[in-house]
């Protein structure tokens, strides 16, 4: 198999938050990198750290993680004003926000809803359409109900295993902690608070509140107790597996997916990441280096300078066009109308940055269960060609391409494409 790879020479770069960051290497402003229950303690909510700490607040606001589940007191789900694409105006058809006890996402891509019993609102069950979609342009999504779990005609709990990534302190249940959240028996477990907040990182806040000048707050110096946790499935398993689903990367696996990346595996998300700020409502702060920090001998191979445009969906393409397509599903996904019988697009951008140029639609890049992405010899994975190239070059929005033509021209892309008489569309 042909692919097209990233590697990573040593490379250091500088943030506001830290001294001095690698990919892999260290971190070191607080005194605490091991332990994330700083000292067994308790803790304390958001809204102490923000009183302390406004602009990180402020930030965070913004950010999936803070709406990651919001609590909901009979009224809709609150976002700020700057996040223009967040919002769930309504329940699903014979439901009100007194029937509501949480609602997960609405921050930019859909939102699902718990009720007050803690079950999850499913199509299945209710017979309404239990998935709330917001408009999500680049895959040609419009804001509307959409079915959730039409097959799920017994109640869904919304127990553990499905609030410990969205959530503060998340606690299974067990013989020590035989509690429900909030008593509802939908829910088995508990958590300190909804939504990924400041103590879901940095660890309860007891111990820091009172002598902040100590700096005794936990900073993990290379994700595994922190981002590591609750980007792969299930919560806090070791990212051995790219999970999926109906054909596409599932949801909350980007760890997972890094690992698999050749050459990116030892990365830690803060390289490119500020984790407290939103790469959707303010990504030039949010990103901290782009993929041209590292590769800078690196052409755009004859996309340089272009932009994308299909209705009112206008993409500048970047290295991230095509080494991080939407090869993820979170709610929603294109249809033949805006990607053709070729491409495919989901809602989540993939980490997995390999590339794999052979003549192969999505079917290799999965298992032969369709349930995990497959991974070659050396335990790399790669995106196929459809989730790259096929979701522009489709004859609706850039000129259409064979898959056969697309695999000839991608094995060669930062090549000399301009003088190959071979490449021509």
């Amino acid at each position: 198999m042909s692919i097209i790879g990233c590697l990573f020479g040593g490379f250091v770069m500088t943030g506001a938050q830290c001294d001095t960051l690698s990919p892999t290497g260290s971190f070191g402003i607080y005194f605490n990198s091991t332990d994330p229950t700083n000292d067994d303690a308790t803790y304390i909510g958001s809204a102490a750290c923000n009183s302390c700490h406004p602009g990180y607040a402020a930030d965070h606001l913004l950010h999936g993680h803070a709406s990651a589940l919001t609590g909901i007191e009979g009224q809709p789900p609150a976002y700020p004003a700057e996040a223009s694409q967040a919002g769930v105006p309504n329940a699903p058809n014979g439901f009100d926000f007194n029937d509501i006890a949480y609602v997960i996402g609405g921050h930019n891509k859909g939102a699902l809803f718990v009720d007050t019993d803690g079950f999850l609102l499913t199509t299945g069950e209710t017979g309404a359409l239990a998935q709330w979609n917001l408009d999500f342009p680049a895959n040609g999504t419009a804001a509307g109900f959409a079915e959730f779990a039409a097959d799920q005609v017994d109640p869904l709990s919304f127990d553990f295993v499905q609030f410990a990534a969205l959530t503060t302190g998340p606690q299974a249940q067990d013989s020590e902690n035989p509690s429900f959240q909030d008593n509802r028996p939908g829910m088995a477990g508990t958590f300190a608070e909804a939504g990924v907040q400041c103590e879901a990182c940095h660890g309860p806040g007891s111990n820091h509140a009172p002598n902040p000048g100590a700096r005794n707050l936990f900073v993990d110096p290379t994700g595994a107790n922190s981002c590591n946790q609750c980007h792969v499935q299930p919560f806090g398993s070791d990212g051995a597996t790219i999970p999926a689903s109906d054909g596409f990367i599932a949801p909350q696996a980007q760890y997972a997916e890094m690992r698999a990346s050749g050459g990116h595996a030892e990365f830690r998300c803060t390289f490119c990441h500020d984790p407290h700020v939103s790469t959707t409502y303010d990504r030039p702060n949010a990103i901290r280096n782009e993929c041209t920090a590292c590769h800078t001998d690196i052409n755009m191979a004859l996309h340089d300078g272009m932009v994308f445009t299909r209705g009112d969906y206008v993409e500048e393409l970047s290295c991230v066009s095509c080494h991080m397509p939407f090869a993820g599903k979170r709610f929603s996904s294109a249809n033949a109308d805006v990607v053709g019988d070729l491409g495919r697009m989901g809602d989540t951008r993939s980490h997995i940055f390999r590339i794999n140029t052979d003549e192969a639609t999505f079917d290799a890049m999965f298992n032969e269960a369709g349930n995990e992405v497959a991974r070659d010899e050396l335990d790399r994975a790669a995106v196929t060609l459809d989730f790259v190239c096929a979701r522009c070059h489709n004859g609706i929005g850039a000129f259409n391409i064979s898959l056969e033509g697309l695999s000839g021209v991608a094995v060669r892309m930062h090549g000399n494409l301009a003088t190959d008489e071979d490449a021509a569309p």
